[in-house]
């Protein structure tokens, strides 16, 4: 994958992948070593923020609120997902809860626990518009993987 093509072939997803365990690992890593001064309560709340706000709200109106193949829900629970599941957006909420704490905690390395095992463990990286909230290969998609893979390059 590059800046003019953006997909991902089984291999480089794969890679992808295991990039984001590593990150899981030296977090999950640096709590286990500093478990005793880990609030555990503050924690949870912080590994759940990201699904709070967008996974959540998305997959009730995805699941229980519409039907057919893509199920389509308002692109708005689409940019909430991608906000609770990118740096930039829990990068928001540390610096905040930094702020107003004033001290760093081991508890924040929760919401990168999250991300990184959302990419490595689920494979769920952003949602974009045009696609179903949940994974289901996009037709437009199977046919450019179909071409992708008669070039014999795949």
């Amino acid at each position: 994958m590059d800046k003019h093509n953006l997909f991902f072939t089984p291999k480089t997803y794969a890679l992808e992948r295991l990039d984001w365990a590593i990150v899981m690992i030296v977090c999950l890593t640096l709590v286990v070593v500093h478990w005793r001064e880990v609030n555990w309560w503050l924690f949870a709340a912080a590994f759940l923020f990201s699904d709070l706000i967008g996974t959540f709200p998305g997959l009730y109106l995805y699941y229980a609120r519409r039907s057919g193949e893509h199920r389509s829900i308002p692109t708005v629970w689409h940019d909430l997902y991608n906000l609770g599941h990118s740096f930039a957006g829990i990068g928001v909420v540390v610096l905040a809860w930094w702020a107003i704490a004033g001290r760093l905690e081991w508890a924040m390395l929760a919401m990168a626990i999250h991300l990184a095992g959302d990419r490595s463990v689920f494979g769920n990286i952003y949602k974009p518009h045009g696609t179903a909230f949940e994974p289901v290969l996009h037709p437009a998609f199977k046919r450019f993987l179909d071409d992708y893979a008669a070039s014999g390059k795949w």
